[in-house]
């Protein structure tokens, strides 16, 4: 029965679109990010400048990700998803320009990271905040479940496709699929029905907005607990993948497909964890099931970095992914539940500033595996992110008791 029900939000027109159109873009960023990856690694040969890549990508979402919570409570989420879909066109057409008329350097690919990590910036809070807007309020548990489902899904077939795609139709070929996964995500969003108004009135105070959203927060516990945990996750585990070209030629020595199939194994494992979600996830405490994941999801990390076989490997990445949805879902579930409709794009904003957070965590891991090498380098650093989260995550749910 839990099986069945996962799909159950698809019986909303809308949210089906959202849910094909999104899932679509996903797939192609993931068929990008492995060749951007993979020609990155080609060009430097170096795992600080995978770190350094990690963070153009990703400190624009730091910078500009809580402001955006402003513009999704503001404005029409629609219509700035539309606009994300078709301006994040841009850099990779720019990229296959360069890549195949020019001459590509590692400065080219910061540069276009810094500009597709800024435009991107607004995507995942006015992704998050619009489902409420697409289902009715029975059934956004469900809703944030199949989301994630849907992102899982591109996270497995993506790099699987992408590692096939760069051996079939080189780096170009990768791109060029993201551009027009891109294109097909943005027209297919222009048949979205959605009749709320921004829940913001235009003529108030920008920053009195922007403070309102981090009030709200820091009077949460159970939010705050979550978001708390979210940073800690950011800086020193997520960053993992932008590594895994080192551990797939270094350490256990296979090809583009092999580096896919390592990458897609994270995807796997999410989708897993879902159906667990699905039977307990109503019966179990939640704050208790956020807790358990971010304290075995570091020690299934630290296992795969010590790991020298390929498909053990691939095990226990899938666990560590599982661990990471899980904890994503939960915390998505009790932000849609808990937080007021006016609010909802600031504090998501806030939570999605971890994707942010993960440029610290690129210097971070990127420094880890530059001075110890790349297996213990990221052990050293998801140890340090169980003594973190196991000490904060204690504390805060203490406060809440």
């Amino acid at each position: 029965m839990h099986t069945i029900r996962i799909f159950h939000s698809l019986r909303h027109r809308d949210y089906a679109l959202f849910w094909f159109t999104d899932t679509l873009g996903s797939l192609g960023h993931f068929v990008q990010e492995v060749a951007l990856f993979w020609i990155t690694y080609e060009i430097t040969g170096s795992a600080m400048a995978l770190g350094i890549l990690g963070l153009c990508s990703a400190a624009p979402r730091l910078i500009l990700g809580a402001l955006s919570g402003v513009l999704v409570d503001r404005y029409d989420r629609k219509l700035l998803l539309i606009l994300v879909q078709f301006v994040s066109a841009i850099p990779t057409v720019i990229f296959l320009a360069i890549y195949i008329f020019g001459t590509l350097a590692f400065w080219h690919l910061l540069v276009l990271e810094i500009l597709s990590g800024s435009i991107r910036a607004i995507n995942p809070s006015a992704a998050q905040s619009i489902l409420a807007e697409l289902v009715p309020r029975e059934d956004i548990l469900n809703a944030v479940s199949l989301y994630t489902v849907g992102f899982n899904i591109a996270r497995i077939a993506g790099p699987s496709l992408g590692g096939l795609l760069i051996i079939w139709i080189g780096v170009a070929g990768c791109y060029a699929t993201f551009a027009v996964t891109l294109m097909l995500s943005g027209v297919g969003m222009l048949f979205l029905r959605t009749n709320k108004e921004p829940s913001t009135k235009r003529e108030e105070n920008f920053l009195h907005e922007f403070k309102e959203g981090f009030h709200y927060v820091w009077h949460a516990p159970v939010i705050l607990s979550s978001i708390v945990a979210a940073y800690t996750f950011a800086v020193f585990i997520v960053t993992y993948q932008s590594f895994l070209p080192v551990f797939a030629k270094e350490v256990l020595q296979v090809g583009p497909d092999g580096l896919g199939i390592l990458m897609a194994a994270p995807g796997l494992g999410g989708i897993a964890s879902l159906s667990f979600l699905a039977s307990v996830g109503e019966r179990w405490n939640r704050a208790m099931l956020l807790w358990v994941m971010t304290t075995t999801t570091p020690i299934f990390l630290m296992l795969f970095c010590a790991s020298p076989i390929f498909w053990l490997s691939v095990l226990l990445l899938a666990l560590v992914g599982a661990g990471q949805v899980s904890f994503r879902t939960i915390s998505r579930v009790i932000i849609q539940i808990e937080a007021p409709r006016n609010l909802m794009g600031r504090v998501m904003s806030v939570f999605n500033l971890d994707q942010g957070m993960r440029s610290i965590g690129s210097i971070v891991m990127g420094t880890s595996a530059t001075l110890f090498g790349a297996s213990l380098g990221l052990a050293l650093t998801a140890a340090a992110s169980l003594i973190v989260t196991t000490t904060l995550f204690y504390r805060l749910l203490g406060k809440r008791e």
